[in-house]
This record gives structure tokens, C-alpha cells and sequence, in this order.
């Protein structure tokens, strides 16, 4: 071991020059990857701005925010994970005792009991807030972010590259029961680069010691090195355009998941705005059902006051009675529907589920737009996004196609490499390089095309590719005109649909007011009749003001001109009047408590 160990040392001071720059240049560009991490997001961030404003949008993703979820301390490395699935002979199973209908109505009710400093969220909060907290908010984001580290990696693959390999070899060689040892150390630093059009050029730097461990205080050592220049170039087959084919195709997905990315943002947010209404729409159905209870307490109280004075049967007070139980229920059924559309809203946007939210009841209120079924069909197929991908992508399968036509071609590659070594006549040659023994190499290798059926099959499965990615873009098309004409007499439909609900509303209240007016004319059924008729005329009303700002909402993302700000909020398009910001209302459904959950 102490042969070795004095080798190793006059080898460290034998290596000189080039092989010490190259390994100082090494380590240094080891140290520097330290904060590469940080570099590699700035360069994401780059991309990002420079995606999103090649399709004219302003609002890429931000940096992700990390929310830490907590889960069970496991290990990730056992091979079997522990599995919690007890026998039914250990868990337990408590019936609760009969209950009273009035037990159970104030027990249902409690549900919907909120805090004082519940939280609360208008149309506006809740779309900022999902913005920021959304799961598939944060998925599209990240999607768009790893299609801009794909193209880094890419891009990176074209630029210059930098490489340095540092071995040391032991050789023994048995000679009578001797060994002669010896000690080789070897430096590669190598730089390449990508061609445009196909190929390779490198420059090498190699530096090599030989140590005689054997004779090593003879001092008999060897140490070189050597510069190559080389290139290898393709004439045919992966020649031309077709050699960066993957720095094109990663390029136009940076692209493309920029339109992905805005695409989803108006998608999310229709939807969102959508679940909204839709809880405005629970919420106003819950104070229609209160509203209901009201009415037909008010009959079992009058009922009651007629039977105790001998004017009305049993059957008519246990009538009036039971429809006030029926009442109730649909209230309650009202207010179960209102939690659980709030519980999946809670998760969708990113609000704890188990925290309390106060949902304020603000109407979107977007005004009726003018539209002409023609007009918008060739704005759908003008801005849609996604449609301009499906179009972009048969350009994409035409290109794979010339890509797999080049694929048959023969090979014919130019190869050439300069070597400068250093003196052959040192034995520490440092850096002193001979010139005069410079060598030069330049050659051609052809390679016959004798088997090339795979390449063939590749061709006509490309020219298929093609053919299925031409369909799809018409099927695209008809199906953006057919989304756009549905929209057009969607927001029709609505319109004349909120017209009738609205006269039925009206017709409802008046056979109500004719009722109290007169009511000794009229009997139970004809009264609980009148009640429900009111309450479901103004569940259809409420029903078709929500569909009709929807199908507003519908309209203008199915044509594409949906636009949203960086806080989620809609961008008014030219002519059309900005929402109005609506003093938040916090719904108050059963008993005046607050809607939320």
C-alpha cells in the first residue's frame, strides 16, 4: 500500500497543464450547479411569458404555491404497506332511539348553523380563490410548466454541452512470480454540439499519466495529451429539416400548452361560476321551501281555528296537517341539497371542507347579448383555441410523414477529425504540443438502404397518423359548430323560458291573493294546491335565471371569446356593459340562518 500511495503522489505532481485546468474546470462547473434549481425556474418563468404572449393572452401561471398535506408517517419504502380494514366483530354499531318529528326537524336544522366569523365568499372571491387554491387549477398550471421543462430539455440538447470523465486504472502483470504494477490516470474533457441540419461536432481535451509503480524510483512515468477536433456529418438519411424535427415539435408544444392552459382557465371558470349560480339557485329554492312552510302552517292554524269551531271535518284539519309535514320535509330535503352542492364546492375550489363558508348571494347578472347564428359559428372556428391546435397538429403528422420518408433513405455520412498531440519524445510532455505531428482524417461512409421495411411500415403508419389527424380536425370543426349553434339557441330557449316562468310566478300569486280575498270559497285542497303551485313557479323562475346567465356564460366560451383576468374575473369585451358589482347578500335560508356549511 505505501508503493501505491508514493505513486499516487508523484503522480499528483507528474499531471500538469491541461489535465489540471480541465479537472479545476470541472469541479468549478460542479460547484455552480448548486443554485441550478433557481436558474432552471427563472428560465420556466421565461418560457411561460414568452408562451403566453405568443397567443396574445396576459396571464400565465405563477409559481406554484405549496400547501403542505399532512399524511400518516410511513415508510414509502416498505415493500407492504399497512392496510387498516378491522373485522365487523370490532367495530360498533349504536341505533339511536325513537324520535319525535319535531326532534328531528330541529336537529336537521342545526346543520346549517355557522359561526359568526364564518368566511365569506362572493362570485368574484370564490373564482380568486380557486384561482389560487384549485387542485385542477394547480394541475393545468403544472401541466403548462412541464411542457416548458420538456422544451429546456430539449433546447439544452441542442446547445453545447459540456462532459469530463476522470478514471484511474491499476495493471498488474505477473512475471515469475512478480508483478510489474503500474498506474494510468486519464482526463476527457469534451465539448459537443448539435447541427441544425443533422449531426455532430465535438472538441476533446485529453490528458493521460502512466506511473511504473514497480520501477517508480527510477522515476520512469509517462504523462500526454492531445486536442481532437471532430465532426460527423449526415448527407441523407437524418440530413436537413428533418434532423430537428424534436426542437420543432417541442417548441409548438410550448405552444400548444399555452392554449391548453388559457383554454382551461375559461373552462374553469364557466364552471365555476356555474356551481355558483347553481348554489344561488339551491339557496333561493330553500327560502321558496320556507316560504312554503309558512303558508301551509298558516292553513293548519287556520283549519284548526275552523275545526275547534265545528266548521271544517277532521279529514280537512289532518290534511292541512300533513301537508305542513310535507312542507317541512321538502325543506329540509331543500337545505341537504344546498350542503352537499356547498361541500363539493368547498373541494372544488380549494376551501377546506371541514371549515364554515357563508355563501353571499350576488347574481352574475351578465346583460343578454345580440347574436346571429352565422356570425357566431365563424367565430367559433376564428378564436376557439383548441380548435387551432386539432388544425396545427395535422401540420404535425405532415411533417412526421417527411420524417418517415427520410427514414428510408440511405445512410451517407462525412466524417473528419483534427488531432494535435504533444511531443511523443517527453515523457512529461505538459502542454507543449507538436504541431508538425498534427494529424488529419476525412471520410465517407456509405451505408445501403438493403433493410428498410421497418422505415416503410413507419411511412405508411405515418401517412394513417396523418389521415386520422385530418378527420379529427373536421370532426373538431363540426363539433366547435355545432357547440356554437346549440349556445346561440340556448340563450333563445332561456330567454323564453325565464318569460314564462315569470307570467307563471304572476299567475301563482294571483290565484293566491283571489284565495285569501275569499276564503270560505275555496277548500284545503284547493288552498295546499295554490301554495305549492306558488312554490314551484318560483323554484322554475329562479331555475331559469340561473340558466339564462349560464347559457350567456356558454355563448361566449363555446364562440371563444370568454376572456378572464389573472383573479378569475371577466374581462368585458368591447360594447358590453361590465357586470355590476352587487352588494353581497348573505343567503338566509330555513329560520334566518345563514346559508353555508
Amino acid at each position: 500500500m505505501s508503493t501505491i500511495a508514493a505513486a499516487l503522489e508523484v503522480r499528483s505532481r507528474a499531471v500538469v497543464g491541461g489535465w489540471r485546468l480541465a479537472t479545476l474546470a470541472a469541479f468549478v462547473f460542479a460547484a455552480g450547479c448548486a443554485n441550478g434549481l433557481d436558474r432552471i425556474d427563472r428560465s420556466v418563468e421565461a418560457l411561460l411569458r414568452e408562451g403566453t404572449g405568443v397567443i396574445n393572452a396576459e396571464h400565465g401561471p405563477d409559481r406554484p404555491v405549496d400547501h403542505a398535506i399532512e399524511t400518516p408517517a410511513l415508510d414509502a419504502w416498505a415493500r407492504r404497506p399497512p392496510t387498516l380494514n378491522p373485522d365487523a366483530s370490532a367495530l360498533s354499531f349504536d341505533p339511536i332511539d325513537r324520535e319525535d318529528a319535531n326532534a328531528v326537524i330541529e336537529r336537521l336544522a342545526g346543520y346549517s348553523e355557522l359561526p359568526e366569523d364564518a368566511q365569506q365568499l362572493d362570485l368574484a372571491g370564490a373564482l380568486a380563490y380557486a384561482v389560487t387554491r384549485s387542485r385542477e387549477h394547480r394541475f393545468a398550471s403544472e401541466e403548462y410548466v412541464l411542457s416548458a421543462l420538456r422544451l429546456l430539455i430539449e433546447r439544452h440538447q441542442w446547445g453545447p454541452r459540456f462532459f469530463d470523465d476522470v478514471s484511474a486504472t491499476i495493471d498488474a502483470v505477473g512475471d515469475d512470480a512478480l508483478y510489474d504494477t503500474s498506474l494510468a490516470l486519464v482526463n476527457e474533457f469534451t465539448v459537443s454540439q448539435r447541427l441544425p441540419y443533422g449531426g455532430t461536432v465535438s472538441a476533446t481535451a485529453l490528458a493521460s499519466a502512466v506511473e511504473d509503480l514497480h520501477q517508480r524510483v527510477a522515476g520512469e512515468n509517462v504523462q500526454s495529451a492531445s486536442i481532437i477536433l471532430a465532426a460527423d456529418v449526415p448527407l441523407l438519411r437524418g440530413a436537413g429539416r428533418v434532423a430537428h424535427e424534436s426542437r420543432v415539435q417541442a417548441e409548438r408544444d410550448l405552444i400548444y400548452a399555452a392554449r391548453s392552459y388559457e383554454r382551461f382557465r375559461r373552462e374553469f371558470l364557466f364552471d365555476i361560476a356555474r356551481d355558483y349560480l347553481t348554489l344561488v339557485e339551491l339557496h333561493r329554492r330553500s327560502v321558496n321551501a320556507e316560504v312554503g312552510v309558512d303558508s301551509f302552517r298558516k292553513l293548519e292554524q287556520q283549519q284548526q281555528a275552523l275545526y275547534d269551531a265545528g266548521r271544517s271535518t277532521p279529514f280537512d284539519m289532518a290534511e292541512a296537517q300533513n301537508e305542513t309535514l310535507e312542507a317541512i320535509d321538502s325543506l329540509n330535503s331543500a337545505l341537504e341539497s344546498y350542503r352537499l352542492a356547498l361541500d363539493r364546492f368547498k373541494s372544488r375550489i380549494g376551501f377546506p371542507v371541514d371549515e364554515p363558508l357563508l355563501i353571499a348571494v350576488d347574481a352574475l347578472d351578465l346583460p343578454v347579448p345580440t347574436v346571429d347564428l352565422v356570425e357566431s359559428v365563424t367565430m367559433g372556428l376564428q378564436y376557439r383555441l383548441d380548435l387551432q391546435t386539432s388544425r396545427d397538429e395535422v401540420l404535425d403528422a405532415r411533417r412526421l410523414v417527411e420524417v418517415a420518408r427520410n427514414n428510408t433513405e440511405a445512410d451517407l455520412d462525412l466524417l473528419a477529425s483534427i488531432t494535435l498531440p504533444t511531443d511523443d519524445e517527453r515523457d512529461r510532455a505538459g502542454l507543449r504540443f507538436d504541431t508538425e505531428a498534427t494529424r488529419f482524417q476525412a471520410g465517407v461512409t456509405y451505408g445501403l438502404p438493403l433493410d428498410r421495411e421497418i422505415e416503410r411500415l413507419g411511412v405508411r403508419q405515418s401517412q394513417i397518423s396523418l389521415a386520422r389527424a385530418e378527420r379529427g380536425y373536421a370532426q373538431s370543426r363540426d363539433d366547435v359548430a355545432i357547440d356554437v349553434r346549440s349556445a346561440v339557441r340556448g340563450i333563445d330557449s332561456a330567454r323564453f323560458s325565464l318569460q314564462i316562468q315569470e307570467a307563471n310566478v304572476e299567475i301563482a300569486q294571483q290565484r293566491v291573493a283571489s284565495i285569501e280575498a275569499d276564503p270560505v270559497k275555496a277548500d284545503v285542497r284547493q288552498k295546499t294546491d295554490a301554495i305549492s303551485q306558488t312554490v314551484r313557479a318560483r323554484n322554475a323562475r329562479d331555475s331559469a335565471r340561473r340558466d339564462l346567465q349560464v347559457a350567456v356564460l356558454l355563448y361566449l366560451l363555446e364562440t371563444g371569446q370568454l376572456r378572464v383576468d389573472g383573479s378569475g374575473r371577466i374581462e368585458p369585451l368591447a360594447g358590453m356593459e361590465p357586470p355590476a358589482a352587487a352588494v353581497p347578500e348573505p343567503a338566509e335560508p330555513a329560520g334566518g340562518r345563514p346559508a353555508g356549511g
